[in-house]
């Protein structure tokens, strides 16, 4: 190893004992040549497992993608949502918002809008609408391992059961349509409650998804995802919403600013429940190159600026060490 990577991976450690006694940081970066072969890559803990939170939309969206390259969806085709069957999610987000309404409404929307709330939102009704669409968790996992080809990624829930499951929401029954509204508030204040101060740990329920391997990914897994976008043409929609995600710039993006010079686009996904803290990215750079940078961490006591300040130096010292090294330099030199 040499001294430059060995620096990086001291830092790696530093990084990973601000986020806290018990916490854990994975990362995987790798770097591609304009010709798509790989120039380097960086690791730390690339094999463990954490979890994903809603990370998991981007193997979704390339779902999407890819039963749309194939005809058997139309971006066009409009799917209906009942506020009842709503997911929980930020207030302000574009269809989470019908889950705090305890009244019946109904909201449709077409298969592209529905990806574009999801990646550039991380809208969870959305992301439900299109898992349910596509034939569930088990549709999700097929692709996975018989398209993709990847292994080292695990999706159990839905967003709402992994939410419901996190913060120990009321199960009720959103079938059933004689529940009466002063029942139905009750249930929405009492979840509203339990979401309160939402990125600090839920030990018990944490802790179980990592020593489950439930609804986690390894950095290298989520990583070899997002190469895919980077191979693929049929992908583009997904990388065009990653670009204009809008949850959370502190993270990869804050890392990239002082090698903004060099950097011709860049789209990530954020994930964030209790605990749990990711950013997994995209890099096109000016002189031909590209990268895939994924980084998860989870378990932290540390507040979440402390905890976006980690992944945004993680991020910053991966490309730091790719130009101490000149591997981002052009052929022609």
């Amino acid at each position: 190893m040499s001294a430059i990577a060995q620096g990086v991976q001291d830092l790696f450690e530093t990084y990973g004992k601000r986020l806290g006694g018990s916490a854990r940081l994975g990362i995987y970066g790798v770097l591609l040549a304009p010709n798509g072969e790989k120039r380097a890559d960086v690791e730390f803990n690339q094999y463990e497992r954490f979890p994903m939170a809603s990370v998991v939309k981007v193997p979704l969206a390339m779902l999407v993608a890819s039963q749309v390259a194939n005809g058997s969806l139309s971006l066009d085709e409009e799917i209906t949502i009942q506020s009842r069957a709503a997911s929980p999610g930020l207030m302000a987000n574009p269809v989470d918002r019908l889950y705090f309404l305890p009244f019946d409404a109904v909201r449709t929307y077409t298969v592209e809008q529905l990806t574009g709330f999801m990646l550039r939102n991380s809208d969870n009704t959305a992301t439900d609408a299109l898992l349910h669409r596509l034939g569930g968790t088990a549709a999700l996992t097929e692709f996975l391992v018989h398209q993709l080809h990847v292994d080292g990624i695990c999706v159990e829930r839905t967003m709402h059961e992994l939410l419901t499951h996190y913060y120990s929401l009321d199960r009720c029954d959103v079938r059933d349509p004689h529940q009466n509204m002063w029942r139905r508030i009750g249930r929405i204040v009492g979840n509203i409650r339990q979401m309160t101060s939402p990125y600090v740990c839920r030990l018990n329920p944490e802790e179980h998804l990592v020593d489950s391997g439930e609804d986690t990914s390894t950095p290298r897994a989520i990583a070899e995802v997002l190469k895919r976008i980077l191979i693929s043409p049929k992908y583009a929609l997904v990388y065009s919403h990653m670009q204009h995600c809008a949850t959370n710039k502190r993270r990869i993006a804050e890392g990239l600013r002082q090698h903004r010079p060099i950097i011709k686009s860049f789209g990530h996904k954020t994930g964030s429940i209790g605990a749990i803290a990711n950013d997994v990215g995209i890099i096109h750079f000016n002189s031909g190159h590209s990268a895939v940078i994924a980084v998860l961490t989870c378990l932290s006591s540390a507040r979440m600026p402390v905890r976006d300040e980690q992944i945004a130096g993680v991020t910053c010292a991966i490309i730091r060490q790719w130009r101490k090294e000149y591997l981002l330099e052009t052929a022609s030199r």
